[in-house]
């Protein structure tokens, strides 16, 4: 709403109205607001969607159903068919080679006195649209209808995206009237030194040529957003997104945190009583983490990799480096699941270290909550793990020196900041188990200096993944039975807690309760649903943990945290109704002890091409970043975060997770625009403000 405002307050100092335009009145005005449109010049940066190349019309026999086309001919007759408010009009159409039968279904008065008048039999027209046929007959419904002379074509003619209750004609005029008034108002944010290095033509033009293209313009670049028209509005706009970035950067790096050294007691104690070694990415990751950590400028690094790699003992090390040096660390998750499973995990190392160590989170109440707070604000206690109850109001800290944040694309920006608030300038150290693909972790994580760990543990066995189809059961059957004797745990994951009347999908406690009764009854099967309280969860893991239980059935809620290296089959019931990386962290419970595993991944009988697609991609390949990269293209970036980031800008004209290359070259410019203490041009301090809103209002000046 900030931004809207601003955008409006905006137009209000750019002068003409939109029902200062011929044919708009306050009715059409208000169903423009839906595309964006408030104010007469934002109708200049309303792009085309798509563009219809009518400058070599078809004769009318070679066009084919299905497709778009132009045709030229004479009108030979006007009429309409049917009964009150179901009639049609028909113009008839013919080019002296064959003829085709223009279309309009539930038309207004006004449309048919508009074409007889325009057009009356005999007139030479152009007519675009998308041919279909009927009894054998072609015929085009509701086309863009022209007048041509005999010796001229259509052109290339933009496509605008529409709002209900608006023609594409009355939002073409609209631009052309605008573009012809206002044009010459917009002035070029970018400096023309750095539009000669990147060899972009100016904005007034790029604007003009996308409203207007000339018939030699290539409408393919054209519809695919691949022209160096454009370019220039997409560098621009990705220009700015960087600037805000930097702008934040730089602000952060202006505050001043404790800085902590590496290799502390606590340390070099914790690696003689593991009972393995660090790898050697785990071993990199942590110079990388201690060289920041001994700055006086606060540590803002992510932390990636794949499940299994040992994120969370360099968050732990990392931890103690603080505890040591007299400071207080947090480490936060987006689940209390996750939380509870690091608090156990931490815990442990904990108790051999003799630190101590709290766990907040939304079921931590009462005395025991008070107790947990006293001891945070009196510094007692020094490593605290928890969930966004860290970030709560009353919630305080002697010295916060590091917060980690696990699965932070769970959170978002502002979560982040909130956290941050809790210290004076603490690190921060943010983990993902989700390897993001370079281009969408300049989007994401651009204000972050990125560490990979691309190494398992050594003796990791991958898992093997198969596809079942629902004739496969008795096999699939077989197979858990089969685990199960030889004295190993299996999870069967299903999509749903209970059954649908909308879903014919198998569900986890009907499902359950079937396997006790008729499949397994033999077995001991345990049910883990996200409907459970804490409590009832971690009862159903620890007898899980002990071997009590030899089958969980179970939802989503293993998908993150749980660790039981017996468990060496895990089956995905419905696995088409996942998606790639979530099939990828469910699999990942499997394979954490020294036995080979296996995933089954139970395909439905209503399966898309999509889904079998993901359903292949994931039973070849172990590698997260494969499957990321493979789960960006098919689903794009904002199924692939789950939840859109706060505080994450939009963008009108840049894809910004598929445009790697002009994200890297916008960013390059933006460190050229903005040196250490320089300051930007005040049109481009503007335009950043207006993409970021107040988010970086206060960090950056022109």
């Amino acid at each position: 709403m900030k931004r809207l405002a601003s955008e409006l307050e905006a137009g209000k100092s750019e002068g003409m109205q939109l029902t200062e335009l011929p044919g708009i009145g306050n009715r059409i005005a208000a169903r423009f607001q839906s595309l964006g449109i408030y104010y007469a010049r934002d109708l200049i940066f309303l792009l085309p969607r798509a563009y219809q190349d009518r400058t070599h019309p078809q004769l009318i026999p070679a066009v084919n159903e299905g497709q778009f086309a132009t045709i030229r001919g004479q009108i030979m007759s006007i009429s309409e068919r049917g009964y009150r408010s179901r009639k049609t009009l028909e113009v008839m159409v013919s080019d002296g080679h064959g003829v085709i039968l223009l279309k309009w279904f539930r038309f207004g008065r006004w449309l048919k006195a508009n074409i007889e008048k325009k057009y009356p039999p005999g007139t030479q027209v152009l007519a675009s649209g998308r041919v279909t046929s009927f009894s054998g007959s072609l015929e085009m419904h509701h086309p863009d209808l022209s007048e041509a002379s005999k010796d001229s074509g259509g052109g290339i003619v933009p496509v605008y995206p529409l709002a209900e209750g608006i023609s594409q004609q009355t939002v073409r005029k609209a631009v052309q009237t605008a573009v012809s008034q206002l044009l010459n108002t917009v002035s070029d944010e970018i400096p023309e030194n750095i539009r000669k290095e990147y060899h972009l033509p100016g904005l007034k033009e790029s604007l003009a040529r996308l409203h207007e293209p000339p018939d030699t313009d290539d409408v393919q670049a054209l519809n695919l957003g691949a022209s160096r028209w454009h370019r220039r509005l997409k560098f621009g706009e990705l220009l700015t997104f960087q600037l805000g970035l930097l702008a934040r950067r730089r602000a952060l790096d202006s505050r001043r945190s404790y800085p902590v050294t590496p290799g502390c007691s606590l340390e070099k104690k914790l690696m003689r009583v593991l009972p393995f070694d660090l790898t050697k990415s785990q071993l990199d990751a942590l110079e990388d983490v201690g060289r920041d950590m001994a700055a006086k400028v606060p540590m803002h690094r992510l932390l990636q990799g794949d499940v299994g790699c040992g994120k969370t003992l360099v968050a732990f090390i990392s931890m103690l480096r603080v505890c040591e040096a007299g400071y207080q660390a947090v480490l936060m998750a987006p689940t209390e699941v996750l939380a509870e499973q690091h608090y156990r995990t931490i815990s442990k190392w904990c108790e051999l270290l003799g630190v101590p160590v709290a766990l907040l989170t939304g079921n931590v109440d009462g005395k025991q909550r008070k107790e947990v707070l006293t001891k945070a604000i009196s510094g007692e206690t020094k490593l605290f793990i928890g969930t966004h109850a860290l970030i709560q109001e009353g919630v305080q800290f002697k010295n916060l020196n590091l917060a980690v944040v696990d699965e932070q694309h769970r959170f978002g920006v502002l979560q982040r900041l909130a956290l941050g608030r809790k210290g004076a300038s603490p690190h921060f150290l943010v983990m993902t188990a989700t390897p993001i693909p370079r281009s969408l972790s300049m989007v994401i994580y651009g204000d972050l200096d990125i560490t990979t760990i691309n190494e398992m543990p050594a003796g990791r066995i991958p898992v093997e993944t198969v596809i079942f189809k629902e004739s496969d059961r008795s096999r699939m059957h077989l197979s858990v039975a089969r685990e199960v004797e030889a004295g190993r745990q299996v999870y069967i994951v299903y999509p749903l807690v209970e059954e649908t009347e909308k879903l014919e999908l198998l569900a986890a406690k009907e499902m359950a309760e079937n396997y006790r009764q008729r499949i397994f009854p033999h077995l001991r099967i345990g049910l883990l649903t996200g409907r459970m309280t804490s409590r009832e969860k971690d009862a159903v893991m620890e007898l899980f943990r002990a071997g009590d239980y030899q089958v969980l059935v179970s939802t989503t809620v293993i998908e993150v945290g749980v660790d039981v290296p017996n468990a060496n089959l895990m089956v995905i019931e419905h696995a088409e109704r996942f998606g790639l990386f979530q099939l990828h962290q469910l699999r990942g419970r499997v394979g954490r002890g020294m036995n080979r595993s296996t995933c089954i991944l139970m395909e439905g009988a209503k399966s898309s091409d999509e889904a079998r697609k993901r359903l292949q991609i994931i039973s070849k390949t172990n590698s997260g970043f494969e499957i990321a990269e493979a789960d960006l293209d098919i689903r794009g970036p904002g199924d692939f975060l789950g939840v859109r980031q706060a505080g994450m800008p939009e963008f009108r004209f840049a894809h910004p997770f598929r445009e790697g290359e002009l994200m890297s070259a916008a960013r390059e410019a933006a460190f050229q625009m903005l040196p250490e203490g320089g300051q930007l041009p005040a049109g481009m301090v503007e335009e950043v403000r207006r993409m970021w809103s107040e988010e970086v209002s206060t960090t950056i000046s022109g």
